[in-house]
Order: structure tokens, then C-alpha cells, then sequence
């Protein structure tokens, strides 16, 4: 036998290689602030924006992948959705219908192909499992192949679900919602539901990019969430990993009952998602954030904003700015995360154009001079302030952030800074993506700051 000999050399690089990004902890709430997540050992801020929500399913979606890397995003939202005949579904055909216990393989090699090409960039995937629009109106009644008109596996007698379905979704009066044990224990359905969430899984748990939300935008009894939840972890850890999950509920109003179950119930979702807050606005659209800031203290999760709407509710146009100061406030509000939804038609959003490319390196360029992982929502230091006039993040004694929607005025609070101190102050444009000369000031006992102008600005403060 040859006798390798002891190199401690050989012993720091492995060390230092097993250290490295390709065996460091996956996606995970960071544990030294846990409103944030951490990414392959680093904290992180997730921002990004896409075309497509079902990116998958878009030809090209490498390129969109380039073009949020180059901006310093890192996120993107994937549906598992397919919509109309223009997109292959999860089953395969045999003859002119489908066969649940057959699979795709186009539709699948998508997938894994954009979980191998997000994973290679450090780009994290928020997975949603049921696209609830999938499963109403045009798209169930005339292409879905859980619809049993569609399918050789049952009929509507045997399974209970409709050949036809005409509502909104906001009415949740499709069967299929309710097949789970503890609501109608449809023995039936349920089988292939699960087969589908367990292909989805048999890619996903290789990755340690992915996030996990049970629906989009879903008005459907608690318990069909609460099923899946479980489901999913249960899976995960039979694969000895650990997962995050969540809920997307469809009303606007974070108070609302049905967003509770995601807020006060971490045993069953390990991090929230707001995104329907995003068509708030303003002053209120940043109480909101402050609500749930508040309800979670005694157990913090990190709190994700996947899709920001560039719309007001009513409207028909897109209004870039307003997506913008979404966006930015919701990073100001303590976020873990800010992404823009897709663009017309029906998406509402800005997608990753380049106002939303400006703004992602706004707020990168900020953090890079602001450790933000450490930093807290401190609103209440600023004073003589008017409503949405000034946001603040603050690393107690040290440095603060202080981000104007549109100019402004007011007088900010150093609390902890050392007695007799001086203060760099620096402010940033973020709509021309410039720096202004730093200069120096002493508070007396308050920092006064303005706005160098109208637009959006943010003032770097910090101790000399």
C-alpha cells in the first residue's frame, strides 16, 4: 500500500473548497437576522424581474436570465402553468387526450432545464405549484388536462369535477381545490395531484436555489394550502433536505383572515409572501409592511414581495414610476425580497425593462455602501416628516439610510451615536444612478436632511 503523506496544505484547500458556494447552505433564512435570506453562505437581497412568470415555459429564457444577472438581480418567479395549447402541459396524449400517469417529457425538460440554468447564475427560483388560472375559465374548460374531458382517467362522475368552469378564481368553486383529506378526501383526483407535485419535486430537491409557494393569488380554503405544505416537506425530508414554503393569497389587504394563515403559522409556512400588497401604494402600502413587520417579531421569517405591479387598481396603463416605488419601499420597509411582475397583457408589470434594471442597480449600488442585513426599519428617527415623505434603515450608532420617493425634507434622529460626533452624509440620485460630493455635519442634537432635488434620492449617514 502507498502511504500518501500528511500535506496540510492539501488539507487548508480542501477545507476551503468544501467552504465554497458549490457545498455552502442552499437558500435559507440567515441566522443572524432572520428577516433575510441567505444564499450559498452569503446574506442576500433578493431583487429581479422577468418576462414570464412560467419562464420555462419561454423560449429564450437564458437570455432573461443574462439580462437579470448583468443588472445584479437574482430572482426570478416560476408557475407551473401552462394556459392555452401554445405551451405544453405536464401529461402526455394518447390520441386526442391526455393520460395522467404519463408524462410530457417537453414540458419537463423545460423545467429542468431552467432549474440547471438559474442554479449556474446564483439565481434563486420561487416555484409556485398550482397556477390557479390554469384551473378556471377558458384555460380549464378547453385545454387543462386535469379537466376530465380532457383526460382517459376519469369522468366527471368519478372524479366530481366539471367539464365546464366559467368563474373567477376570486370564487374558488372548483372542486379541484378541495380534493385534500381534511376537506372532501377526493381519493380519486388526489393521487394524480400528488404525482404531479411529486415529478415537480423529483427536479427541485436537487437544487438548493428554490423557494417553494403552494399558489398564486388563491382564494381556496386554507386547507387545500396547509395539505401541500406538508406534503412538500414531508417529501423533502424522506430526501434529507429542508425547504421553504409559502402561501400567495389573492386579497390586497395583508389584515385580511386569509393572509393570517400564512402570518401566524410558521410551523406550516417557514417565510411569507405580500405580493398582492404591491397594489398599495405609498404611505399605506408601507403601514402594511410595518403590520406584518410587527406581527412576526417574536418569530421573524423573511418576508417576500414576488410580484410588483406597475398598475393602479382600475387602471388599464402601466405606470413605470409607481412600480418603482413599490419596488424601492419595499426594501425600505425591511424586505427580503422585491421582484417586478411580468408585462402586458395581464401582467400589470414592468417585467425587467430598464426602469426596472435601474432600479435593481439603484439599490445594489446603496448596498454596497450599507450593510442593510444589519440595519432595522427605524422611521420613527426621522422627524418633521410628512406622510410618504422618508423611509429609514438604520444600523443603530452607526449608519443610516434614508430613501425620499420624490425630494423632501426632515430632520433625522442619530439615537446611539457616540456624544460630540460628526457625520458623513452622501446622497445618491437613484433615477440617474449618481453620487453626490460627501460632505460633513454634527448634530445638533438632530441631522437635518433635504433633498437635492425632486426624484428619488436616499442620504447615506454614518459616523466618522
Amino acid at each position: 500500500m502507498k502511504i500518501i503523506p500528511y500535506n496540510s496544505a492539501l488539507i487548508v484547500l480542501l477545507t476551503a473548497v468544501m467552504a465554497s458556494s458549490t457545498f455552502a447552505q442552499g437558500i435559507r433564512p440567515w441566522p443572524e437576522n432572520l428577516y433575510y435570506w441567505e444564499f450559498r453562505g452569503k446574506p442576500t437581497l433578493l431583487l429581479g424581474g422577468s418576462i414570464d412568470d412560467d419562464l420555462f415555459q419561454y423560449e429564450g429564457f437564458e437570455q432573461q436570465l443574462d439580462t437579470l444577472v448583468a443588472c445584479r438581480g437574482n430572482v426570478i418567479r416560476n408557475t407551473m402553468s401552462s394556459r392555452d395549447t401554445t405551451r405544453p402541459w405536464p401529461f402526455a396524449k394518447v390520441g386526442d387526450k391526455y393520460d395522467l400517469n404519463r408524462f410530457n417529457p417537453e414540458y419537463w425538460d423545460r423545467f429542468s432545464r431552467l432549474l440547471k440554468a438559474a442554479s449556474r447564475r446564483d439565481v434563486v427560483m420561487q416555484v409556485e405549484i398550482w397556477a390557479t388560472f390554469s384551473y378556471y375559465r377558458d384555460s380549464w374548460t378547453h385545454f387543462n388536462p386535469f379537466n376530465p374531458a380532457h383526460n382517459i382517467n376519469y369522468t366527471p362522475g368519478e372524479s366530481g369535477l366539471p367539464e365546464v368552469n366559467r368563474s373567477h378564481p376570486t370564487r374558488a368553486d372548483n372542486p379541484f381545490f378541495r380534493t385534500v383529506p381534511r376537506y372532501m378526501n377526493n381519493k380519486v383526483v388526489l393521487p394524480y395531484q400528488e404525482r404531479f407535485v411529486d415529478k415537480i419535486l423529483s427536479y427541485t430537491l436537487k437544487y438548493d436555489n428554490v423557494l417553494y409557494a403552494m399558489d398564486n393569488e388563491t382564494s381556496a380554503d386554507p386547507r387545500w394550502g396547509e395539505y401541500w405544505a406538508d406534503y412538500i416537506k414531508k417529501k423533502a425530508s424522506e430526501a434529507d433536505k429542508e425547504v421553504y414554503l409559502t402561501e400567495m393569497w389573492d386579497p390586497w389587504d395583508l389584515k385580511h383572515e386569509w393572509h393570517l394563515y400564512t402570518i401566524d403559522h410558521p410551523e406550516t409556512y417557514n417565510f411569507i409572501d405580500i405580493s398582492q400588497n404591491n397594489w398599495q401604494e405609498g404611505q399605506r402600502h408601507q403601514d402594511a409592511l410595518a403590520y406584518v413587520r410587527a406581527r412576526i417579531a417574536e418569530n421573524p421569517r423573511p418576508i417576500n414581495n414576488t410580484k410588483v405591479y406597475a398598475m393602479r387598481g382600475g387602471e388599464r396603463w402601466l405606470n413605470s414610476r409607481l412600480a418603482v416605488s413599490r419596488f424601492w419601499g419595499n426594501v425600505w420597509g425591511g424586505c427580503a425580497s422585491s421582484r417586478f411582475h411580468r408585462p402586458t397583457p395581464a401582467g400589470h408589470g414592468i417585467g425587467i425593462n430598464h426602469n426596472a434594471r435601474r432600479a435593481i442597480r439603484g439599490i445594489r449600488e446603496i448596498l454596497a455602501h450599507f450593510d442593510i442585513f444589519r440595519s432595522a426599519v427605524q422611521d420613527r428617527l426621522l422627524k418633521d416628516r410628512a406622510e410618504d415623505e422618508a423611509y429609514c434603515l438604520a444600523c443603530e450608532g452607526r449608519s443610516w439610510a434614508v430613501m425620499f420617493p420624490d425630494g423632501g425634507r426632515v430632520l433625522l434622529d442619530p439615537r446611539g451615536a457616540p456624544e460630540g460626533a460628526r457625520f458623513e452624509v452622501r446622497w445618491f440620485d437613484a433615477d440617474y444612478l449618481a453620487w453626490q460630493q460627501p460632505y460633513e455635519i454634527e448634530a445638533t442634537p438632530i441631522l437635518p436632511l433635504g433633498a437635492p432635488g425632486h426624484g428619488r434620492w436616499v442620504a447615506l449617514v454614518n459616523v466618522k
